[in-house]
């Protein structure tokens, strides 16, 4: 029985020695990684699911939130396309979308996500 558990903790040892192990570099790296990594899902999450109540696209705060969103979308198009006029046309879509329905439909669009969807589609 003693040998059996000299022989189990030998070859964990071993087996052990065998394991890389990372050092604490790559382990701050992976770390800050995971930090990003969960920031941006929550950061979708807050998007997608949104409250009705904010922003009210129309008004200042909606302004400040459509400019840098219509810019991303511009950006992330022309990296994708490779050509600046199809992702204009296309980050632009948000922008059109909040005027028409403002001026157009006399509707005012209000939340983000699934609270923007659900306010168009319930009323």
């Amino acid at each position: 029985m003693i040998a059996q558990i000299k022989r189990y903790l030998q070859e964990t040892q071993l087996e052990w020695q065998k394991v890389s192990k990372p050092d604490r570099k790559e382990v701050q790296s992976n770390t800050l990684v995971v930090i990003v990594a969960c920031a941006c899902l929550g950061l979708f999450l807050w998007l997608v699911d949104g409250s009705s109540l904010l922003p009210n696209w129309t008004s200042l705060h909606g302004a400040i939130l459509i400019v840098p969103l219509t810019i991303a979308i511009f950006l992330i198009a022309r990296a994708i396309l490779q050509r600046w006029r199809t992702a204009l046309l296309i980050s632009l879509i948000p922008l059109a979308v909040v005027l028409m329905f403002e001026y157009v439909l006399d509707q005012s669009l209000r939340g983000f996500g699934m609270a923007l969807l659900r306010s168009l589609f319930i009323q």
